[in-house]
């Protein structure tokens, strides 16, 4: 069963944000849910991350010190037990309730960290080796996704999807925003053939994920996205959180929809009705020259299904 909380009790839905190394204060609230983010070496001491859940995020290094926890989920993170890496610190949380699913979690506490809820035993207490992820996933595979190295990366991802277990799916989607078009490209691959069934946590918010790579700024990773359309069909509902990216009030957002919509009607005109013409109408006068010829070459596309 998916775990993850419905889209509408969110309250601030965080996807695919790099806050590595940042010290100062962060925007997160009670409720907040982050998705693929970076806190690796992050501050968020002394927060109030009641309810919050983290799902497929990097964790080295990254300060809890006097946060309150309470009923806080980690799901699908990963903090690597490699020697290069700092541990998760919880020394100082106040937590109780925390559920840990699906994560490789190396970390520091107190002696007592309130109550956890160890779900499907895959949760790594300190030097607990029987609940961890196996090590040629967490060593071998994962640590290397961590790599300064973009061709480190890149073979992480490889090696990841030869070893075939899905529970890694979301810290794979951290890749997914990587600055590296070819990481991009190899993580959405790998994601794609992982896929043999639902993931075991987060399968809808995992496809959203994979499929906004429709309107990557890169063509070789949209034309991948565009195939993994024919391959995994998914949803209409899932293929919308692309092309709603149209209505943002951010220009870069409003491309990446139209280049997601062009993808899309390029692949098949079915998909054309999941367009809303007036939106298509207004993004043609828009302020931003890209995001004007963008959508006239989707009018173009559109007039020939």
């Amino acid at each position: 069963m998916d775990i993850i909380k419905l889209e509408n009790t969110y309250k601030t839905p965080y996807q695919g944000r790099n806050w590595r190394d940042t010290k100062h204060e962060l925007p997160i609230k009670p409720k907040d849910t982050l998705s693929f983010c970076d806190l690796r070496n992050c501050s968020l001491e002394g927060l109030d991350l009641s309810m919050v859940e983290f799902f497929g995020c990097r964790l080295n290094g990254t300060l809890f010190k006097g946060a309150k926890l309470d009923r806080a989920r980690f799901i699908g993170c990963f903090s690597s037990d490699d020697y290069d890496y700092p541990p998760t610190d919880f020394r100082g949380a106040i937590s109780q309730d925390v559920s840990v699913v699906d994560s490789h979690l190396h970390y520091q506490a107190d002696e007592f960290l309130g109550d956890f809820n160890y779900l499907n035993d895959n949760f790594w207490m300190g030097k607990s080796p029987e609940a961890k992820w196996p090590d040629v996933v967490a060593a071998a595979a994962a640590t290397e996704t961590l790599s300064d190295r973009n061709d480190v990366r890149y073979n992480a991802a490889v090696k990841l999807g030869v070893l075939d277990n899905p529970v890694v799916a979301p810290i794979l989607g951290c890749l997914l925003a990587d600055d590296e078009w070819d990481v991009r490209s190899i993580a959405l691959e790998t994601l794609g053939n992982l896929r043999h069934q639902e993931f075991p946590q987060g399968d809808n918010i995992l496809l959203q994920w994979m499929f906004l790579r429709l309107g990557d700024r890169h063509s070789i990773v949209r034309e991948k996205a565009r195939n993994l359309v024919e391959i995994l069909s998914p949803p209409n509902d899932v293929l919308l959180a692309s092309i709603n990216r149209m209505r943002s009030s951010e220009s870069e957002e409003r491309i990446s929809g139209v280049l997601a919509a062009i993808e899309l009607c390029r692949l098949d005109e079915q998909y054309s009705r999941l367009l809303e013409p007036q939106i298509i109408e207004s993004l043609l006068l828009d302020e931003a020259p890209a995001v004007r010829q963008k959508s006239s070459y989707l009018r173009e596309v559109l007039d020939d299904c």
